[in-house]
């Protein structure tokens, strides 16, 4: 599954590409991913990789720029392959590739050593916005992360601080609006098992005990208009 070319040493340098590893364990947004690298002239993907093994060895045969990385591959998690590629060459770029915006896992993923985190509901301009960032040094994270989290006070207390992130403010104003479990995941276009996965995080995270708690919470802090 990688494409063999040659080295990033052998190239020349007035022909010199951004080499990128692309790691993900779905055909089709591999396949996706490709053609949107392949719109994009100072780029070139020199391997796909299918499985946290194949990833690592792809970076140590390939030594690219920049690896694209799925947090949730079989084998090593993109997380375990992002910390291995950091041990391997601390020059890689690491851009994770999730569909998952819970801040826990965000952290998790920068302190691995990823240097920025793209939702994978990215168009094109994004993705190439994301290349640049970190390419320069920057770290990247989606719009949709940077622009909607918010720091709300925690059980009204003033002091303790809790991070939500543009999913849970979601799922928090449709239950706080008095949507059943059904109505918010069809709203959402999630299944039932993940809204009631986000309102249980939000609980622990308010520290709510039920919905009526969750409904004064968002009341309280501007989260129900």
């Amino acid at each position: 599954m990688k494409h063999d070319v040659p080295k990033r040493q052998n190239q020349s340098s007035a022909m010199k590409k951004i080499r990128i590893i692309l790691a993900d364990d779905q055909l089709l947004i591999r396949a996706g991913i490709r053609a949107l690298v392949e719109t994009l002239p100072d780029y070139e993907l020199v391997a796909e990789c299918a499985d946290g093994h194949e990833a690592i060895a792809a970076s140590r045969q390939y030594q690219p720029d920049v690896i694209l990385l799925d947090i949730a591959m079989p084998g090593p998690s993109g997380i375990e392959v992002a910390n291995a590629v950091r041990r391997l060459d601390g020059d890689i770029r690491i851009l994770m590739l999730s569909s998952i915006d819970r801040r826990e896992i965000i952290d998790q993923a920068i302190n691995a050593g990823a240097n920025g985190y793209l939702l994978k509901d990215f168009v094109l301009s994004e993705l190439h916005e994301a290349l640049q960032a970190i390419l320069s040094g920057q770290r990247y994270l989606s719009p949709r992360i940077r622009d909607t989290e918010i720091a709300t006070t925690s059980n009204g207390g003033g002091d303790g601080k809790t991070h939500l992130t543009a999913r849970q403010l979601e799922v928090l104003r449709l239950v706080a609006s008095g949507k059943t479990t059904k109505e918010i995941a069809r709203d959402l276009g999630i299944s039932p098992k993940t809204v009631e996965f986000h309102r249980s995080c939000l609980m622990q995270r308010i520290g709510a005990h039920d919905v009526t708690g969750l409904t004064r919470f968002a009341v309280q802090n501007g989260v129900l208009c």
